[in-house]
């Protein structure tokens, strides 16, 4: 049985811990939350008594339960990722990453995987919101190009950096409007919440200052819309993915839970795995 700890209760941890509750993740045990919103955790303890909930993350980490812990699954925020991924990798804890925007910074993404190598642990970042990563990755060394374009409502858009310096209000986006078009790393920068899946991509593939990125806002779409085109000497792939955003936060899509338990799910169950 693989012990687990969740960093964040927001929609994607309440999601993990709901699916294994129903058994959904086998030979997992969920056994500890950390939120740095302590009134968030009220919910938790109501839904599962024998987890170990904890808002100060150094109690949390000096704690019984973090040391038996086998794996941490990071669901918080990039900020989360930046403040406690040393950390963790330095107990010589497997780290599952979902805001992998946190990795735009390729020098703090090459710290993590040399301590990560030194302390012979694993960092994984699920597929997330979107498909395809397995194949981007496999051709990697055959792109010439890789764009993501990605067309949300207005509303799963609210707060985004980008907008503190836009002429463009989304209250008054009335059809399909392009936001931005620039290279991955920028992007995340603009569009912290809405496009982690990016630099996901741009990781797989040809790296964040070539990968081109393209946001939409639409106010007639009701899913979140990621459109993958990757060219090269093997040839062309086309991805498509529609995602039902979070019903609890819609600058997420639901697939990005979906994809995390299944992360974990394999991580629990080495013995079977399908796709690289």
């Amino acid at each position: 049985m693989k012990k687990v700890a969740v960093i964040g209760y927001g929609s994607i941890g309440r999601e993990i811990i709901a699916s294994a509750k129903r058994q959904e993740i086998p030979n997992a045990k969920i056994i500890a939350v950390f939120d740095k919103q302590s009134q968030v955790l009220n919910s938790v303890d109501k839904e599962n008594g024998d987890v170990h909930l904890f808002s100060d993350f150094d109690e949390f980490y000096h704690s019984q339960t973090y040391s038996s812990s086998d794996v941490i699954i990071e669901c918080a925020s990039k900020d989360a990722v930046r403040e406690f991924g040393k950390k963790i990798i330095e107990s010589k804890k497997d780290l599952i990453v979902l805001s992998v925007g946190a990795f735009s910074d390729k020098e703090y993404l090459a710290e993590l995987q040399d301590l990560s190598t030194l302390n012979g642990t694993r960092i994984l970042i699920p597929t997330g919101a979107i498909a395809g990563l397995d194949s981007i990755r496999s051709v990697r060394r055959y792109l010439d190009s890789l764009t993501i374009t990605t067309t949300k409502h207005p509303k799963s858009l609210a707060g985004a950096p980008f907008f503190k310096s836009s002429r463009i209000r989304l209250d008054d986006i009335n059809n399909e409007t392009v936001l931005f078009e620039g290279n991955a790393s920028t992007a995340i920068e603009l569009f912290p919440a809405n496009v982690n899946v990016a630099v996901a991509v741009a990781l797989a593939g040809v790296g964040l200052e070539k990968t081109h990125v393209k946001i939409m806002a639409d106010p007639l779409i009701s899913v979140n819309k990621h459109e993958i085109v990757a060219k090269g000497s093997f040839g062309e792939i086309r991805i498509v993915v529609q995602n039902i955003p979070s019903p609890t936060n819609p600058k997420t899509s639901y697939l990005a839970s979906l994809s995390a338990i299944e992360c974990l799910r394999s991580f629990c169950n080495e013995n079977f795995r399908i796709g690289t």
